[in-house]
C-alpha cells in the first residue's frame, strides 16, 4: 500500500471550505492546503476560536493541513506601490500557520529578475528576506513558487535573500508552461523543497506560456521529476493541483489516482 502523503489545494476543488475539506477526505486525500490571502479563512476573518475550530474540523476528517497559499494577485514583490503590502499580509499568514499547527507557506514568486542580467530586483529581495526572517523566528518555512524564472536566476535570488527558512515550493507545470526545465530547479534547490504542486501542462517559451493540462495529459516528464526527487531524500507532501478545469473534481481525482500508482511505497 502506498502510504505517500498526497494532498490537493482544496481551492480547486471550487466549493465552499468546510465542503472542500469534506470532500478531500472523501476522495482520499490525506493532507490539504488551501489559499488564505482573501476570504473567509484569511487571517483577519478567521478569530482565536475559528482558528481552533478549523484546526479541530481537519483534524476530525483524519486530515493533516500541510501548507497555507500566501498569492495576492496583482502585488508583485517588485512594485512599490504594493510589496510593503504584501509583506505586511504575509506576515500575518504566517502567525495564522503558526496557530493552525502548519509549517509551510507558500507563494507565487513572478517574475522578480531583470530579463537581460538575471539579477534578482533588489525590492524583492528585500522583500523575501523580512518574509525569510519572520518566518524563521516562528518555525514556519516560505516555500516560493519559481515560474517566470528559470533555475539559474532562482539561485541567485535565494543566495542573494541567504535565509534558510526561504526555500522552493517546486512546480514543475509552471516551469514547463514557461520554457524551463523542472530537473533544473530540483537539481540547485536540492534539500531546500519542502513540497511540491503536481500538475501537469504545454511546454511554452518566453514569448507564448503554455497552458495546464489533466495530470498525464501535458508535457512534464513526471517520472523524471519524480526520481530525482527522491534523489533528493525529498518525502512529500505530493499537493495534487488543477487550476484550469470545467471537471475540477474528476480532473483531481485522477491526477491523485495516476499519482499514486507513480509514487513508490514511503
Amino acid at each position: 500500500m502506498n502510504t505517500t502523503p498526497i494532498g490537493v489545494n482544496t481551492d480547486d476543488l471550487r466549493i465552499a471550505p468546510k465542503q472542500a475539506f469534506r470532500k478531500a477526505a472523501e476522495m482520499r486525500f490525506r493532507t490539504i492546503e488551501f489559499g488564505v490571502g482573501a476570504g473567509e479563512l484569511s487571517p483577519k476573518n478567521l478569530t482565536g476560536s475559528g482558528r481552533r475550530h478549523v484546526s479541530r474540523f481537519v483534524e476530525g476528517l483524519g486530515l493533516g493541513i500541510t501548507s497555507l497559499v500566501a498569492d495576492f494577485p496583482g502585488m508583485r514583490l517588485t512594485d512599490p506601490r504594493s510589496v510593503d503590502e504584501r509583506v505586511t499580509r504575509t506576515q500575518d499568514i504566517i502567525e495564522l500557520a503558526v496557530d493552525l499547527h502548519v509549517g509551510i507557506v507558500t507563494t507565487s514568486l513572478g517574475a522578480v529578475a531583470h530579463p537581460d542580467t538575471g539579477e534578482p530586483a533588489p525590492l524583492a529581495v528585500q522583500a523575501l528576506r523580512a518574509l525569510g526572517e519572520h518566518a524563521d523566528a516562528r518555525g514556519v518555512l516560505l516555500a516560493v513558487r519559481p515560474s517566470s524564472d528559470d533555475a539559474e536566476r532562482t539561485a541567485i535570488l535565494l543566495a542573494e535573500v541567504a535565509c534558510p527558512a526561504v526555500v522552493v515550493g517546486l512546480d514543475p507545470a509552471a516551469q514547463v508552461m514557461a520554457g524551463h526545465n523542472p530537473l533544473a530547479l530540483i537539481e540547485f534547490a536540492g534539500g531546500r523543497i519542502p513540497l511540491m504542486h503536481v500538475r501537469d501542462g504545454v511546454v511554452g517559451n518566453p514569448a507564448r506560456s503554455g497552458h495546464e493540462t489533466r495530470l498525464g495529459d501535458g508535457d512534464v516528464d513526471m517520472v523524471g521529476v519524480l526520481a530525482a526527487l527522491q534523489g533528493a531524500d525529498f518525502r512529500g507532501p505530493y499537493i495534487v493541483r488543477r487550476c484550469q478545469s470545467d471537471t475540477p473534481l474528476e480532473d483531481l481525482q485522477v491526477g491523485h489516482d495516476r499519482l499514486a500508482r507513480l509514487l513508490p511505497p514511503a
